[in-house]
């Protein structure tokens, strides 16, 4: 009688575990730091998108009320805009223009330039 046995025996199926375990442990950090890169440009475009939206809100201010007064500063409850809201928000504004300050959006917060451009604080 013929013993024909087909199938894979133990030692082979733990090394295919042992080897996705290693590719698993090398892959995680590498898939968590992407995640977190995207969660960091999210958050840098939605502060862009908001600093916008107010520079967009004082020329139609001004358009509205050509003898109106800009203000000077733009605080958490000064300025309201569709989109996601900052968590804490101080913009110094100067002719229409935001012109520094920070910015604090999905928990990552910006320094904001003279020339409008983020930078990211030190946590």
């Amino acid at each position: 009688m013929k013993n024909n046995n087909k199938g894979f025996t133990l030692i082979e199926l733990l090394a295919v575990i042992v080897i996705l375990a290693v590719i698993a442990l090398i892959a995680t950090p590498l898939i968590m730091n992407v995640i977190n890169n995207a969660r960091e440009n999210a958050s840098k475009d939605a502060a862009y998108g908001y600093i916008d939206a107010v520079e967009k809100s004082m020329v139609e201010g001004l358009y509205a009320n050509p003898d109106s007064t800009l203000p000077t500063t733009v605080t958490d409850s000064t300025i309201s805009v569709k989109g996601t809201k900052p968590q804490n928000v101080s913009l110094t504004i100067t002719s229409g223009a935001v012109t520094g300050g920070y910015i604090t959006v999905n928990g990552f917060s910006w320094s904001v330039d003279a020339n409008g451009k983020l930078t990211k604080k030190a946590s």
